[in-house]
């Protein structure tokens, strides 16, 4: 009975990281499909380069404008509710697109249903990234993250050709309703992940609409220069859209079918990557992380403008298909481990607006650049601005290192007790600091009801002063001393409050939020025997005997 209990624990973990890596391939090759059924579309309306600068600016501005705004959504809304109903509700619009397509409809009217769809996209990611810790675990968070940016990496390249495909067998607007199909598969897949419903709710709207959820924010430590970096990163990769397509047709001599090649180089070095790169997030100096990430991305950029052999450039983009990845990988990581997880949503909201508006200002300050400086000058101008960007920002890398190492001594106590308790055997120390910093320690007085049977299951309690009679049905079936637990079971099997919990004496506990404790638990994989034991025994006290 044990083992099947702890296969049911470890499964659903591993099984909603699957679902969400099956998501990425399927949004990945969506995506492309889509972009390449909208050029298309546009060029079969005779479209000049003025209408591609337009259909850059409504898929990236709204997710750069209103990723702050959307991630206060993300924090708000059930997040898994919330991707599935934006899933359906951009299916929808590619329906539409698909409709306005075939019946001949101008480009404006095609670019007013692809803005629609892209301001609705806006909390997809930062809701995606916040949730992703309720469902890989501490443990596995590196892990998973480095699985996500490598699918994502690899999705760029292999999303248009699928797109290319498509669009050479079949009109323009059969792109679109692959691409709806995609959404719908998507919301399918993200519907079967219930850690994704973590993390997200009334707590984290009472915090938002007191205003203390952007104060969070703001404090996060390392949240700016994060951000600051993420934007530089994007930047590249936005100039990129431009340079590698000039570099393959100008310089390589490839002709323009080479930026596939190009793209292929730097997607095979996302794969190359993946297993370094959680590695690597794991370790204890991410201003190295992430100084090495900016240094092997401007250097090999730079290089670039004096490459003409296809071979040494492709051998040079993998490299800078490698530190992309790592480094999406590093600064996902570090922001997880260091923001409060009300308002996770929030501060990965702030992130996407970075990410989103660099790589839009990437794509339209190239050609400007290329223009001044020809295609040599703005491959090393691009390559110098990283660079000063590493020297410019590693004084606050290493205070942000500097402020993770204060705040791992000073939850150290805390995440000791936790770890000897047997609620929490086998979890890592990072889920232990996660838990700890999470910790509100709550003096309560005799007589105070903790939790009041039937209710709806919130928060696990850990004792530690005092005790607490736990009631059934009005009579006392349990009372629960120093290092002992109560709550766990309304939250592991998802059902109301099985027993009331009531201070016998004075005291003190630890209050944990629910979703919280549940990421732990997914981080140790198993469920602790202790746990296990606790949960039946009190179980077995509140089940009425047999007629």
């Amino acid at each position: 009975m044990q083992a099947r209990e702890t296969e049911r624990t470890a499964t659903p973990a591993r099984g909603g990281v699957r679902r969400i890596l099956a998501m990425e391939v399927v949004s990945g090759a969506g995506d492309g499909v889509f972009w390449v059924g909208l050029v298309a579309a546009l060029l079969d309306r005779g479209a000049g380069a003025g209408a591609f600068a337009v259909a850059a600016l409504v898929r990236l501005g709204p997710r750069a404008l209103l990723g702050a705004p959307a991630g206060a959504l993300a924090d708000r809304i059930d997040r898994r509710v919330l991707l599935v109903v934006l899933d359906v509700a951009r299916a929808v619009c590619m329906v539409v697109l698909a409709l306005a397509s075939a019946s001949g409809a101008s480009a404006t009217v095609l670019f007013a249903v692809v803005l629609v769809s892209y301001v609705l996209a806006a909390p997809y990611r930062p809701a995606l990234t916040a949730g992703l810790p309720y469902v890989a675990g501490e443990r596995g968070l590196a892990s998973a993250n480095a699985q996500v940016g490598t699918i994502r990496q690899v999705m760029t390249f292999v999303g248009p050709l699928i797109g290319a495909a498509v669009v050479h067998w079949s009109p323009a607007e059969v792109a679109f309703w692959v691409n709806a199909a995609t959404f719908v598969l998507a919301g399918a897949l993200l519907a079967a992940v219930p850690g994704l419903s973590s993390g997200s709710g009334a707590a984290a709207a009472d915090a938002g609409a007191a205003g203390h959820g952007w104060q969070t924010v703001l404090a996060t430590p390392g949240l700016a220069v994060v951000a600051v970096l993420v934007f530089v990163m994007y930047a590249v990769r936005g100039a990129e859209l431009v340079l590698y397509v000039l570099a393959a047709e100008d310089q390589l001599g490839l002709g323009a079918g080479g930026i596939g090649v190009l793209t292929g180089a730097v997607g095979l070095g996302a794969v190359a990557a993946m297993p370094v790169a959680s590695r690597l997030a794991d370790m204890a100096r991410p201003d190295l992380v992430f100084a090495a990430s900016l240094l092997l991305t401007a250097i090999p950029f730079a290089a670039l403008g004096w490459i003409s052999s296809p071979v040494l450039a492709c051998a040079v983009l993998v490299v800078v298909g490698a530190t992309v990845v790592v480094f999406e990988v590093a600064s996902v990581v570090v922001l997880l481990r260091v923001a409060d997880t009300g308002v996770l949503g929030r501060v990965f909201g702030v992130v996407a607006s970075s990410s989103n508006g660099g790589k839009l200002a990437g794509a339209i300050v190239a050609p400007a650049i290329v223009a001044w400086a020809g295609l040599r000058g703005a491959f090393v101008a691009v390559g110098v601005v990283v660079l000063v960007v590493c020297v410019a920002t590693m004084p606050a890398l290493r205070a942000l290192t500097a402020a993770g190492g204060r705040r791992q001594a000073a939850l150290r106590p805390v995440a000791d007790v936790l770890g000897r308790l047997g609620l929490l055997q086998g979890a890592s120390p990072a889920a232990l600091q996660q838990l700890a910093a999470a910790v509100v320690a709550e003096p309560v007085r005799a007589g105070q009801v903790l939790i009041r049977q039937g209710d709806e299951p919130d928060d696990l309690f850990v004792v530690r002063d005092g005790e607490f009679d736990a009631w059934f049905d009005g009579r006392v079936v349990n009372t629960i001393h120093v290092d002992g637990w109560f709550g766990e079971i309304g939250l592991l099997h998802r059902i109301p409050r099985t027993a009331s919990v009531v201070a016998r004496t004075d005291g003190v506990v630890w209050r944990i939020p629910g979703d919280t404790f549940l990421a732990a638990l997914a981080d140790v994989g198993t469920m602790p025997t202790a746990l296990l034991t606790e949960m039946s025994e009190r179980l077995r006290r509140v089940t009425p005997p047999p007629a």
